[in-house]
């Protein structure tokens, strides 16, 4: 996955594109739905991707973040892949919870977690 932002650090594990931000505490709004508003045209016309999109270093994400999240999740699932989120911050957990996304994302804990998650996914669909 080619995601050239400046902002989004991209390496590939196990057929899995795991995005992170790349500098430490994004904090600024604009630069964070700039960077969604980037990766949502990359994904629009791209078949079966699997990403998982680290948040360690997101401490703020206004209601628009929230719906360019939305978005991601819809367009990766209706072309047949699979975006998952995982080491949300506690504000931003919280925020999940009162806006019961937690029911339509998952969010695991760690990186590792996630990681086993789509292996999961995988090994329990049929050949």
């Amino acid at each position: 996955m080619d995601l050239n932002t400046g902002v989004l650090k991209t390496r590939v594990v196990d057929g899995v594109a795991v995005l992170s931000f790349e500098r430490g505490r994004f904090e600024e709004e604009n630069e964070i739905l700039a960077t969604l508003e980037s990766l949502s045209r990359y994904v629009a016309d791209k078949t079966q991707l699997r990403i998982l999109l680290d948040m360690t270093n997101v401490e703020y994400l206004s209601s628009a973040g929230l719906g360019q999240l939305v978005g991601l999740l819809k367009k990766v699932k209706t072309n047949g892949g699979e975006f998952r989120l995982c080491c949300l911050r506690d504000a931003i957990k919280e925020l999940f919870e009162v806006m019961r996304l937690h029911l339509i994302f998952e969010t695991p804990e760690t990186e590792e977690e996630a990681l086993a998650l789509f292996q999961t996914k995988n090994a329990t669909e049929p050949a």
